[in-house]
């Protein structure tokens, strides 16, 4: 399992989860900003409408379908613990 840290440069809340998601040891993942014309597209590609979104891949990089996306470090933490 991957992540997919969805951000945009004005957001107020992304700095900390940006900080967060490069904290963790347990999982990987990519930094994404929604705001330049490729990471529209990859916004667009996951139907991510808000920022900051952390959406989980598999290995080939498709959404994890059972897993819920998380917009905050709390939802992040519960998914990792469980996962």
């Amino acid at each position: 399992m991957k992540y997919k840290l969805f951000t945009t440069k004005m957001c107020p809340k992304c700095p900390a989860m940006k900080e967060y998601m490069s904290s963790q040891d347990k999982i990987q993942g990519e930094l994404v900003d929604a705001s330049s014309p490729e990471g529209l597209d990859e916004a667009r590609k996951f139907q991510v409408s808000a920022v900051p979104t952390v959406v989980f891949v598999d290995d080939d990089g498709a959404e994890i379908a059972d897993i819920k996306r998380c917009q905050s470090k709390e939802d992040v933490e519960e998914v990792i613990a469980s996962g």
